[in-house]
């Protein structure tokens, strides 16, 4: 198992939070590879497409530092979803809208240079919010969509649960389609077992929390997904929202109990990265 690599295709890093060593732990147990998603952070106050940048840069320099602690790392940049109430507070919903959609375009520029792999998080407010409000996130949305489609690249989705809105896989399916992006390269972050089967995920690709309750139906039926533990590095909630050493640790436990196999892992770890990502997770 040493030497085939594992990935955490969803967490996040944070100036004040325990970065160096959690990421040591991860590297310690066999993790290897981090999609680093950009996220808010506490010291920057985003209002403006200035604000955009700055916080964008900070992702990329944990980015880094990821890298100087030896595992491989990309980052995901893009507006979060939750930022548009609170930018909408002080601009109005319609010039809030317009700093996202250049904030899309920012990060679609990044992706240019190589900075960024792809877009990351974008997507719906999660909250009961104002129909208007989830429209104007759909708009956001649908921007990443097209700048994604023309770069081949993912995009990530932050949503509300399935719960909440059973008809939303369909929903955003049908963005994706009238943005002519593939359906596998919108990823939706934050998913249960559920969305393994097509008749949930609308032929859109998921990144699965990595709790044993999901990880036991994913590998039951060797679906092909990312895995997650969407960790946030928070200071005041340390392993929140899953530790970052807990997918070595569930890969490790997929073998022990015969539900991993090197041929699964190599699927899992290696061939898809590559087709969903654009990412070849067997160099360095």
């Amino acid at each position: 198992m040493e030497s085939l690599p594992i990935m955490d295709g969803h967490m996040h890093l944070d100036p004040h939070g325990p970065s160096r060593e959690s990421i040591l732990a991860f590297r310690k147990r066999g993790g290897t590879h981090l999609i680093v998603v950009h996220k808010p952070y506490s010291d920057i106050q985003v209002l403006s497409l200035k604000d955009y940048r700055r916080s964008y840069q900070q992702t990329m320099d944990l980015t880094d530092m990821a890298r100087s602690l030896g595992v491989n790392a990309w980052c995901l940049l893009g507006p979060y979803p939750v930022e548009l109430v609170g930018i909408s507070h002080e601009h109005g919903l319609e010039r809030a809208l317009e700093i996202q959609l250049d904030a899309v375009e920012l990060a679609l520029e990044l992706v240019d240079d190589g900075s960024a792999l792809g877009i990351g998080e974008v997507g719906r407010v999660h909250f009961p919010v104002d129909k208007e409000v989830q429209n104007a996130c759909d708009e956001v949305m649908f921007g990443a969509f097209k700048g994604c489609r023309i770069r081949s690249c993912p995009v990530q989705l932050h949503t509300e649960s399935l719960r909440d809105n059973p008809d939303l896989m369909g929903h955003i399916a049908g963005l994706a389609d009238r943005a002519g992006i593939s359906r596998d390269k919108v990823i939706k972050h934050y998913s249960g077992h559920s969305m393994i089967y097509p008749e949930v995920n609308h032929g859109l690709s998921a990144s699965v929390q990595a709790n044993r309750g999901n990880l036991r139906e994913v590998f039951q039926k060797r679906a092909l997904v990312l895995l997650e533990t969407d960790y946030i590095d928070d200071p005041l909630r340390p392993g929140v929202v899953m530790p970052l050493d807990t997918i070595p640790k569930k890969m490790e436990w997929g073998y022990r109990v015969g539900l991993m196999d090197r041929e699964y892992h190599h699927r899992l770890m290696v061939d898809l990265p590559e087709r969903l990502l654009g990412i070849d997770t067997q160099c360095g």
